[in-house]
Protein backbone atom coordinates (compact mmCIF):
# COMPACT_ATOMS: atom_id res chain seq x y z
CA UNK A 1 0.00 0.00 0.00
CA UNK A 2 2.77 2.40 1.13
CA UNK A 3 4.61 1.19 -2.32
CA UNK A 4 1.12 2.35 -4.61
CA UNK A 5 1.03 5.73 -2.25
CA UNK A 6 4.67 6.61 -3.27
CA UNK A 7 4.23 5.88 -6.80
CA UNK A 8 0.53 7.53 -7.04
CA UNK A 9 1.77 10.13 -9.52
CA UNK A 10 2.60 7.26 -12.11
CA UNK A 11 -0.31 5.04 -11.19
CA UNK A 12 -3.34 7.69 -11.35
CA UNK A 13 -2.47 8.78 -14.96
CA UNK A 14 -2.61 4.99 -16.82
CA UNK A 15 -5.63 4.37 -14.25
CA UNK A 16 -6.74 7.53 -15.87
CA UNK A 17 -6.65 6.20 -19.09
CA UNK A 18 -8.11 2.93 -18.65
CA UNK A 19 -11.61 4.88 -17.47
CA UNK A 20 -11.60 7.32 -20.50
CA UNK A 21 -13.55 4.78 -22.99
CA UNK A 22 -16.13 4.51 -20.49
CA UNK A 23 -17.27 8.07 -20.20
CA UNK A 24 -18.83 8.19 -23.61
CA UNK A 25 -21.02 5.15 -22.80
CA UNK A 26 -21.72 6.42 -19.30
CA UNK A 27 -23.23 9.75 -20.61
CA UNK A 28 -25.16 8.03 -23.19
CA UNK A 29 -26.83 6.17 -20.56
CA UNK A 30 -27.20 8.60 -17.75
CA UNK A 31 -29.29 10.63 -20.76
CA UNK A 32 -31.36 7.46 -22.04
CA UNK A 33 -32.00 5.37 -18.93
CA UNK A 34 -34.21 7.79 -17.19
CA UNK A 35 -36.48 8.59 -19.93
CA UNK A 36 -38.09 5.45 -21.30
CA UNK A 37 -39.75 6.17 -24.87
CA UNK A 38 -37.61 9.26 -26.00
CA UNK A 39 -34.07 9.02 -27.64
CA UNK A 40 -32.88 5.75 -27.59
CA UNK A 41 -34.96 2.63 -27.97
CA UNK A 42 -34.69 -0.39 -25.84
CA UNK A 43 -32.63 -2.37 -27.81
CA UNK A 44 -30.36 0.71 -27.94
CA UNK A 45 -30.23 0.90 -24.84
CA UNK A 46 -29.08 -2.75 -24.28
CA UNK A 47 -26.32 -2.67 -26.62
CA UNK A 48 -24.83 0.57 -25.10
CA UNK A 49 -25.08 -1.33 -21.76
CA UNK A 50 -23.70 -4.38 -23.66
CA UNK A 51 -20.56 -2.35 -24.62
CA UNK A 52 -20.19 -1.29 -21.16
CA UNK A 53 -19.84 -4.51 -19.86
CA UNK A 54 -17.85 -5.73 -22.91
CA UNK A 55 -15.64 -2.90 -21.70
CA UNK A 56 -15.32 -3.69 -17.92
CA UNK A 57 -14.35 -7.24 -19.57
CA UNK A 58 -11.42 -6.21 -21.71
CA UNK A 59 -10.39 -3.43 -18.10
CA UNK A 60 -10.03 -6.42 -16.22
CA UNK A 61 -8.53 -8.72 -18.56
CA UNK A 62 -5.96 -5.78 -18.98
CA UNK A 63 -5.53 -5.54 -15.30
CA UNK A 64 -4.54 -9.16 -15.15
CA UNK A 65 -1.91 -8.77 -17.80
CA UNK A 66 -0.40 -6.04 -15.91
CA UNK A 67 -0.32 -8.07 -12.86
CA UNK A 68 1.16 -10.99 -14.48
CA UNK A 69 3.72 -8.86 -16.08
CA UNK A 70 4.78 -7.76 -13.00
CA UNK A 71 4.43 -10.79 -11.55
CA UNK A 72 7.47 -12.32 -14.38
CA UNK A 73 9.10 -9.39 -14.28
CA UNK A 74 9.66 -9.78 -10.47
CA UNK A 75 10.49 -13.39 -11.23
CA UNK A 76 12.88 -13.24 -14.31
CA UNK A 77 14.27 -10.13 -13.34
CA UNK A 78 14.67 -10.20 -9.49
CA UNK A 79 16.40 -6.81 -8.20
CA UNK A 80 18.94 -6.70 -5.30
CA UNK A 81 18.48 -4.33 -2.04
CA UNK A 82 21.21 -2.64 -0.59
CA UNK A 83 21.38 -2.80 3.62
CA UNK A 84 22.14 0.43 5.04
CA UNK A 85 25.86 -0.58 5.57
CA UNK A 86 25.95 -0.80 1.74
CA UNK A 87 25.80 -4.26 1.20
CA UNK A 88 23.51 -6.17 -1.52
CA UNK A 89 21.63 -8.59 0.22
CA UNK A 90 18.49 -10.84 -0.85
CA UNK A 91 15.48 -9.45 -1.67
CA UNK A 92 12.38 -10.03 0.01
CA UNK A 93 10.12 -12.36 -2.18
CA UNK A 94 6.85 -11.17 -3.71
CA UNK A 95 3.67 -12.27 -1.42
CA UNK A 96 2.03 -14.32 -4.18
CA UNK A 97 5.45 -16.00 -4.66
CA UNK A 98 5.88 -17.12 -1.24
CA UNK A 99 2.12 -17.74 -1.37
CA UNK A 100 2.97 -20.18 -4.20
CA UNK A 101 5.72 -21.87 -2.37
CA UNK A 102 3.31 -22.56 0.44
CA UNK A 103 0.71 -23.57 -1.79
CA UNK A 104 2.52 -25.77 -3.74
CA UNK A 105 4.82 -27.33 -0.70
CA UNK A 106 7.83 -26.41 -3.29
CA UNK A 107 11.54 -26.62 -2.02
CA UNK A 108 13.82 -23.73 -2.64
CA UNK A 109 15.98 -24.00 -5.55
CA UNK A 110 19.11 -23.78 -3.47
CA UNK A 111 17.64 -26.34 -1.08
CA UNK A 112 17.35 -28.76 -4.27
CA UNK A 113 20.29 -31.21 -3.31
CA UNK A 114 18.26 -32.09 -0.30
CA UNK A 115 15.86 -33.54 -2.07
CA UNK A 116 17.55 -35.07 -5.44
CA UNK A 117 17.45 -38.61 -6.13
CA UNK A 118 19.97 -40.66 -7.80
CA UNK A 119 17.95 -41.21 -10.69
CA UNK A 120 19.80 -39.24 -13.72
CA UNK A 121 19.31 -38.66 -17.41
CA UNK A 122 21.44 -36.52 -20.05
CA UNK A 123 22.47 -34.49 -16.59
CA UNK A 124 18.91 -33.80 -15.44
CA UNK A 125 17.92 -35.25 -12.15
CA UNK A 126 15.28 -35.92 -10.42
CA UNK A 127 14.07 -34.33 -7.74
CA UNK A 128 11.99 -36.61 -4.71
CA UNK A 129 9.28 -33.75 -3.69
CA UNK A 130 5.92 -33.83 -1.85
CA UNK A 131 3.23 -33.98 -3.79
CA UNK A 132 1.51 -30.18 -3.61
CA UNK A 133 -0.92 -30.21 -0.90
CA UNK A 134 -3.58 -28.77 -2.78
CA UNK A 135 -3.82 -31.85 -5.22
CA UNK A 136 -3.57 -33.96 -1.90
CA UNK A 137 -6.71 -31.75 -0.73
CA UNK A 138 -8.59 -32.94 -4.06
CA UNK A 139 -7.31 -36.32 -3.92
CA UNK A 140 -9.58 -36.55 -0.50
CA UNK A 141 -12.16 -34.55 -1.40
CA UNK A 142 -12.60 -37.07 -4.73
CA UNK A 143 -12.31 -40.06 -2.20
CA UNK A 144 -15.36 -38.25 -0.05
CA UNK A 145 -17.44 -37.19 -3.01
CA UNK A 146 -17.40 -41.13 -3.91
CA UNK A 147 -18.02 -42.60 -0.20
CA UNK A 148 -21.06 -39.57 -0.06
CA UNK A 149 -22.17 -40.73 -4.00
CA UNK A 150 -21.97 -44.24 -2.78
CA UNK A 151 -24.45 -43.87 0.26
CA UNK A 152 -26.82 -41.44 -1.52
CA UNK A 153 -27.66 -43.21 -4.40
CA UNK A 154 -26.77 -46.42 -4.13
CA UNK A 155 -27.08 -47.63 -0.13
CA UNK A 156 -29.93 -45.84 1.02
CA UNK A 157 -31.26 -44.86 -2.59
CA UNK A 158 -31.92 -41.12 -1.73
CA UNK A 159 -31.50 -39.79 -5.50
CA UNK A 160 -32.38 -41.08 -8.93
CA UNK A 161 -29.78 -43.49 -10.89
CA UNK A 162 -29.15 -42.04 -14.75
CA UNK A 163 -32.04 -45.27 -15.96
CA UNK A 164 -34.35 -44.32 -13.62
CA UNK A 165 -33.70 -40.35 -14.47
CA UNK A 166 -34.59 -41.92 -18.21
CA UNK A 167 -37.82 -43.42 -17.37
CA UNK A 168 -39.00 -40.63 -15.49
CA UNK A 169 -38.27 -37.85 -18.00
CA UNK A 170 -39.82 -40.16 -20.55
CA UNK A 171 -42.88 -40.54 -18.70
CA UNK A 172 -42.80 -37.05 -17.87
CA UNK A 173 -42.59 -36.64 -21.78
CA UNK A 174 -45.75 -38.83 -22.56
CA UNK A 175 -47.77 -36.64 -20.42
CA UNK A 176 -47.03 -33.45 -21.97
CA UNK A 177 -47.21 -35.74 -25.56
CA UNK A 178 -50.42 -36.47 -24.60
CA UNK A 179 -51.71 -33.40 -23.20
CA UNK A 180 -50.58 -31.39 -26.20
CA UNK A 181 -52.40 -33.85 -28.66
CA UNK A 182 -55.75 -33.30 -26.29
CA UNK A 183 -55.55 -29.68 -27.07
CA UNK A 184 -53.79 -29.59 -30.55
CA UNK A 185 -55.40 -32.38 -31.57
CA UNK A 186 -58.99 -30.75 -32.85
CA UNK A 187 -57.29 -28.60 -35.06
CA UNK A 188 -56.79 -31.64 -36.76
CA UNK A 189 -58.94 -32.61 -40.30
CA UNK A 190 -59.18 -33.59 -43.49
CA UNK A 191 -57.29 -30.68 -45.10
CA UNK A 192 -54.18 -30.70 -43.37
CA UNK A 193 -53.80 -34.38 -42.03
CA UNK A 194 -51.16 -36.27 -42.52
CA UNK A 195 -49.51 -39.55 -42.12
CA UNK A 196 -48.25 -40.86 -38.95
CA UNK A 197 -45.56 -43.27 -38.35
CA UNK A 198 -45.42 -43.94 -34.70
CA UNK A 199 -45.41 -47.20 -34.22
CA UNK A 200 -46.80 -46.97 -30.90
CA UNK A 201 -49.59 -44.61 -32.55
CA UNK A 202 -50.72 -47.21 -35.09
CA UNK A 203 -50.52 -49.91 -32.54
CA UNK A 204 -53.42 -48.53 -31.02
CA UNK A 205 -55.17 -47.84 -34.10
CA UNK A 206 -54.95 -51.13 -35.22
CA UNK A 207 -57.04 -52.55 -32.23
CA UNK A 208 -59.37 -49.51 -33.05
CA UNK A 209 -59.55 -50.93 -36.05
CA UNK A 210 -60.31 -54.49 -34.66
CA UNK A 211 -63.37 -52.87 -32.85
CA UNK A 212 -65.09 -50.51 -34.77
CA UNK A 213 -63.91 -51.60 -38.80
CA UNK A 214 -63.26 -55.26 -38.75
CA UNK A 215 -67.43 -56.21 -39.02
CA UNK A 216 -67.75 -54.68 -42.02
CA UNK A 217 -64.22 -54.88 -43.70
CA UNK A 218 -62.34 -58.06 -41.79
CA UNK A 219 -59.62 -57.73 -38.88
CA UNK A 220 -56.99 -57.78 -41.67
CA UNK A 221 -58.72 -55.85 -44.06
CA UNK A 222 -59.36 -58.13 -46.06
CA UNK A 223 -63.08 -56.96 -47.24
CA UNK A 224 -66.32 -58.24 -46.52
CA UNK A 225 -69.62 -55.99 -46.33
CA UNK A 226 -67.09 -52.94 -47.17
CA UNK A 227 -64.19 -52.55 -49.76
CA UNK A 228 -60.84 -54.83 -49.15
CA UNK A 229 -58.59 -52.31 -48.05
CA UNK A 230 -55.24 -54.15 -48.84
CA UNK A 231 -54.94 -53.43 -52.65
CA UNK A 232 -54.44 -50.05 -54.45
CA UNK A 233 -57.85 -49.80 -55.49
CA UNK A 234 -59.62 -46.97 -53.99
CA UNK A 235 -63.48 -45.94 -54.07
CA UNK A 236 -63.39 -42.78 -52.73
CA UNK A 237 -59.44 -41.94 -52.78
CA UNK A 238 -56.56 -43.38 -51.67
CA UNK A 239 -55.10 -40.06 -50.28
CA UNK A 240 -54.50 -39.85 -46.10
CA UNK A 241 -56.79 -37.10 -46.60
CA UNK A 242 -59.87 -39.20 -48.55
CA UNK A 243 -59.45 -41.97 -46.12
CA UNK A 244 -59.62 -39.18 -43.14
CA UNK A 245 -62.76 -37.88 -44.62
CA UNK A 246 -64.40 -41.00 -44.96
CA UNK A 247 -64.16 -41.79 -41.55
CA UNK A 248 -64.67 -38.62 -40.31
CA UNK A 249 -68.15 -38.21 -42.76
CA UNK A 250 -69.06 -41.82 -43.45
CA UNK A 251 -70.90 -42.90 -46.55
CA UNK A 252 -74.49 -43.05 -45.80
CA UNK A 253 -76.02 -44.64 -48.67
CA UNK A 254 -73.16 -47.78 -48.54
CA UNK A 255 -74.27 -48.00 -44.82
CA UNK A 256 -70.72 -46.49 -43.41
CA UNK A 257 -71.59 -44.40 -40.61
CA UNK A 258 -69.73 -41.20 -39.68
CA UNK A 259 -67.53 -41.65 -36.87
CA UNK A 260 -66.76 -37.87 -36.28
CA UNK A 261 -68.79 -37.98 -32.87
CA UNK A 262 -67.17 -41.19 -31.48
CA UNK A 263 -63.78 -40.54 -32.46
CA UNK A 264 -61.45 -38.00 -31.71
CA UNK A 265 -59.37 -36.28 -34.67
CA UNK A 266 -56.09 -37.81 -33.46
CA UNK A 267 -57.66 -41.04 -33.40
CA UNK A 268 -59.02 -40.34 -37.03
CA UNK A 269 -55.75 -39.83 -38.18
CA UNK A 270 -54.11 -42.56 -36.62
CA UNK A 271 -56.60 -45.25 -38.08
CA UNK A 272 -56.56 -43.05 -41.57
CA UNK A 273 -52.63 -44.19 -41.38
CA UNK A 274 -52.87 -47.63 -40.52
CA UNK A 275 -54.98 -48.43 -43.20
CA UNK A 276 -52.49 -46.99 -45.82
CA UNK A 277 -50.24 -49.38 -43.76
CA UNK A 278 -52.83 -52.77 -44.89
CA UNK A 279 -52.01 -51.42 -48.39
CA UNK A 280 -50.14 -54.60 -49.97
CA UNK A 281 -50.53 -57.11 -47.08
CA UNK A 282 -52.21 -59.46 -49.32
CA UNK A 283 -54.53 -61.26 -46.58
CA UNK A 284 -56.50 -64.91 -47.23
CA UNK A 285 -59.74 -64.74 -48.43
CA UNK A 286 -59.12 -60.84 -49.93
CA UNK A 287 -62.55 -59.16 -51.62
CA UNK A 288 -61.98 -58.47 -55.37
CA UNK A 289 -60.65 -54.98 -55.97
CA UNK A 290 -63.28 -52.04 -56.08
CA UNK A 291 -62.53 -48.65 -57.33
CA UNK A 292 -59.78 -46.62 -59.32
CA UNK A 293 -56.05 -47.59 -58.59
CA UNK A 294 -54.30 -45.09 -56.32
CA UNK A 295 -50.45 -44.69 -56.72
CA UNK A 296 -48.83 -44.46 -53.03
CA UNK A 297 -46.35 -42.13 -51.97
CA UNK A 298 -42.77 -43.55 -51.95
CA UNK A 299 -42.42 -42.65 -48.47
CA UNK A 300 -45.77 -44.16 -47.22
CA UNK A 301 -45.37 -47.42 -49.10
CA UNK A 302 -44.18 -49.27 -46.21
CA UNK A 303 -44.85 -52.48 -47.50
Amino acid sequence: MKRFIDNRNKTLPWLLGLLLPFLPAIATAQETAPVSGSGMSAVEQYIVWGLMGLEVLLLLVVVILLVVIKMMSNVLFPTSEVSPSGELVEPTKPWYQRMLTKVNDAVPVEREAEVMTTHEYDGIYELDNNLPPWWTAMFYATIAFAVVYLLYFHVFSLGSLQEEEYEQEMAQAKIEVDTYLATAGNSVDETNVTFISDIGRLDEAQKMFAQKCSACHGMAGEGGVGPNLTDTYWIHGGDVKDIFRIIKNGVPEKGMIPWKSQLSPVQMQDLSSYIITLEGTDPPNAKEPQGEPYERDEELALN
